[in-house]
């Protein structure tokens, strides 16, 4: 009676973590949360690199790393590698310095570089429409024929910054190890120069690739002004609402570097503005805030910003009851 007594106590609580397991993952989707990070490095040619000098720079972008003794051979970079009968590339790196806490314990998180299918230009399309920043991105992506996944894993409880730091550092170590010619971000939908990555990225602009700022034009609403919509993508990837601002009569430069602003002020602070309050440009332009789902795809979360009369294009609505937090 007592061994059947603890099945099913045991069958009771393998539920309860399945509930809330689906629940999580539920929320996730609502919100726009990536369990997997993943970036795709794009190659005219086949890459060929120096493993050696990869676990250098890894070590070096990634921190100064703690080990176990027993795990202690001379290197701080713990890497899974593939033995010599092994039909993979990917290399798979436990960063011991990003721990995440889960209930058995701390487990460090990781990132795997393996090659991929590669994947023609045309799927790309989006990317290549919001390229404002890199005109040659379609041409370039035509000429590459080789990829790379760069993913991290066990790493979304990570806090948003060190989560993107942890990438940012992996995907420079590669970058100067094995320099490819277009870098995609998929959660951001944005194609990068390599170089003007590592530039922005010494120069402190830590969302150059993991946010897109992104462009607009409303078609087919009947309205007689000129009707335009802006966002960002990617930071609800990381566990921060991106923010939208839909409107007529707006110099699109002026309202791209407002969205700019926000984005870094959420992710630098979090998701702190309550619906109702207001953030601007100036201390005499401000504009209302409420949380909304955003009007232009993927679905996910967003901060969309109302600049007042005669500028907005919307109605904003009362705030969402049931908000996902993250």
């Amino acid at each position: 009676m007592t061994d059947e007594r603890n099945r099913l106590d045991e069958n009771g609580e393998e539920a309860e973590l399945d509930r809330q397991t689906e629940e999580m993952l539920a929320a996730d989707q609502d919100f726009g949360f990536a369990r997997v990070y993943t970036i795709e490095l794009k190659y005219k040619e086949k890459p060929k690199f120096s493993r050696k000098r990869l676990y250098e720079k890894m070590t070096l972008y990634t921190g100064e790393l703690q080990q176990p003794e027993e795990q202690k051979s001379g290197s701080s970079l713990a890497v899974w590698e593939p033995s010599e009968e092994s039909e993979t590339d990917m290399l798979h790196f436990f960063h011991l310095n990003y721990l995440v806490s889960f209930a058995d314990g701390d487990m460090p998180a990781q990132t795997s570089l393996m090659p991929t299918n590669h994947r023609p230009a045309s799927e790309y399309e989006t990317a290549v429409q919001q390229a404002w920043h890199w005109p040659d991105a379609g041409a370039i992506l035509e000429e590459c024929g080789h990829s790379l996944f760069l993913t991290d894993m066990m790493a979304s409880g990570l806090e948003p910054k060190d989560r993107l730091r942890l990438i940012t550092g992996t995907l420079r170590a590669v970058l100067e190890t094995a320099p490819c010619d277009a870098v995609y971000f998929r959660e951001s939908d944005k194609l990068l120069e390599p170089g003007d990555y590592l530039t922005a990225i010494e120069a402190g602009a830590i969302l150059y690739g993991a946010m897109n700022v992104r462009f607009f034009n409303v078609q087919g609403t009947g309205s007689e002004q000129e009707e335009m919509l802006m966002d960002t993508v990617g930071l609800t990837a990381l566990g921060v609402p991106d923010v939208q601002c839909h409107y007529f009569d707006l110099e699109p430069g002026e309202v791209a570097q407002y969205l700019t602003n926000l984005g870094y002020y959420l992710f630098d602070r979090g998701d702190v503005i309550q619906d109702g309050e207001t953030f601007g440009p100036t201390e005499d332009v401000r504009w209302r805030c409420e949380h909304q789902y955003a009007l232009a795809g993927p679905h996910r979360l967003v901060v969309d910003v109302d600049p007042g009369q005669p500028h907005y294009a919307g109605k904003q609505t009362a705030a969402l009851a049931d908000k996902p937090q993250k």
